[in-house]
């Protein structure tokens, strides 16, 4: 999920905790980057068949117990979460997971491609070194100069200009709050300083911007949790290193088709951001694919696993942008399906309304129509960029996104089967109702 903000709904009453403990599974040999042709057909078990009212919207009469299994899922998502780990956005990591996907598409009937892109990506290397080699990172403010300043670290107070007596030659802490950014920054030039570091008044990072300042010193924001190390260094020289910018990042997506073309997609992104594993953003959402793909597999319907969402929607938007996805007639989007929170439908309102009718819209099932926050989004949105109906199908709020706390232990089994039998009978629904199959 792009980016850190939610669902903030809460469910009344949300399903019972099962925390997750699986072994590995089989191993799959490598892939390479080029297409792979398919390796055996997957079987599509028989299901209930799904009627058509007048409306053009398909009746509720798909079976939520469906044949996917969540035990599979779980195997992914170890592989994903554990075995391969963090899979940030054009890292090695992020490599391993698109060949592990490829194979496992391969090897349930799928012709497979991992097709490469690349986006420019901004990148922020900033550090802070204390005496004895403690490093600590620290993030931009932006309009800072880039490079290197050594100096004794002095206390600047919030930056108010009586406070920067001891800042000629020296590298100023200041605390967060008092003054914007931008007012601190120049009240330390005026006085002579080398640097500022901005410590948080609370824990945990932040960035911020000098507005339209552009500053001729380095300007870097400093996590709180880290303030009592960094006070702890007043007195002695310091060296803080303001790096970063925008470079071309190469990523990649992994596309399963069958048949000659691709009139229904499923997908999910598959990489992390750097700060956890994403077991629940997005392992849950990949491994819950590869399991519908694996069960629902049919000449028509592609399944693509998106590369480099967490840095904006990049690999769908790559898709797209290569016309691949023309003429679809619908694509199911899924991002986090491990924690039910307040699970929604977000997108496309005709494609959601039919998929509440295959589902019902009565308490046995807990989907509903939602929408994301202000600036949180996902890859359902580059598909109805062109005018695809697409949604995204998501479990919900979850506290441990985009944190070390996003592990395979915090996913919740007994939601990810829920979430993976909805997920399964909309698709079950919705290839009847436009004729895939």
């Amino acid at each position: 999920m792009k980016p850190t903000l939610l669902v903030a709904a809460r469910l009344l009453t949300p399903l019972a905790a099962l925390l997750i403990a699986c072994s590995s599974p089989a191993s799959v040999p490598p892939a390479s980057a080029a297409s792979s042709t398919t390796a055996a057909a997957a079987s599509t078990p028989s299901a209930p068949t799904a009627s058509t009212t007048g409306t053009g919207a398909p009746a509720a009469t798909v079976s939520l117990a469906g044949p996917v299994d969540v035990d599979r899922v779980i195997a992914h998502l170890k592989v994903l979460s554990v075995d391969i780990g963090v899979r940030e956005s054009g890292s090695e990591n992020e490599r391993r997971a698109a060949r592990y996907i490829a194979d496992v598409l391969t090897a349930q009937g799928y012709t497979t491609s991992v097709e490469t892109f690349t986006y420019p990506a901004r990148y922020d290397d900033s550090v802070l070194r204390l005496a004895g080699g403690v490093t600590i990172k620290a993030n931009l403010l932006d309009g800072s100069a880039m490079g290197t300043a050594n100096g004794m670290l002095v206390d600047g107070g919030t930056g108010q200009p009586e406070q920067l007596a001891a800042a000629k030659g020296a590298i100023v802490l200041m605390r967060r709050g008092g003054l914007p950014f931008g007012q601190k920054v120049a009240n330390a030039q005026q006085a002579g300083a080398l640097g500022v570091l901005v410590v948080n008044n609370e824990v945990g990072p932040f960035r911020g911007t000098l507005g339209q300042q552009r500053a001729s010193i380095p300007a870097l924001a400093i996590d709180g949790s880290r303030a009592e190390a960094v006070r702890a260094a007043l007195g002695q020289t310091v060296e803080m290193q303001a790096a970063g910018g925008t470079r071309q990042v190469t990523s990649q997506n992994v596309v399963g088709r069958r048949g000659d073309t691709c009139r229904a997609y499923i997908g999910s992104h598959y990489d992390s951001v750097a700060e956890g594993p994403g077991a629940n953003d997005n392992g849950s959402g990949t491994a819950s694919m590869l399991e519908m793909a694996r069960v629902r597999g049919t000449d028509g319907l592609c399944a693509v696993a998106f590369g480099s969402e967490e840095t904006g929607l990049n690999g769908s938007q790559a898709y797209v942008a290569s016309q691949a996805a023309k003429g679809a007639k619908f694509v199911l989007n899924f991002d986090m399906m491990g924690r039910i929170e307040g699970p929604i439908i977000v997108g496309d309102p005709a494609l959601t309304e039919s998929i509440l009718g295959v589902l019902g819209r009565g308490a046995d099932q807990p989907l509903r129509s939602g929408t994301f926050p202000p600036f949180a989004s996902s890859d359902h949105v580059s598909f109805s960029s062109v005018g695809i109906p697409a949604v995204t199908i998501t479990s919900g709020d979850d506290p441990n996104i985009h944190t070390p706390g996003d592990t395979l232990e915090a996913i919740r089994k007994a939601d990810l089967q829920t979430m993976l039998r909805l997920g399964d009978a909309a698709l079950e629904g919705m290839l009847k109702t436009v004729g895939t199959r």
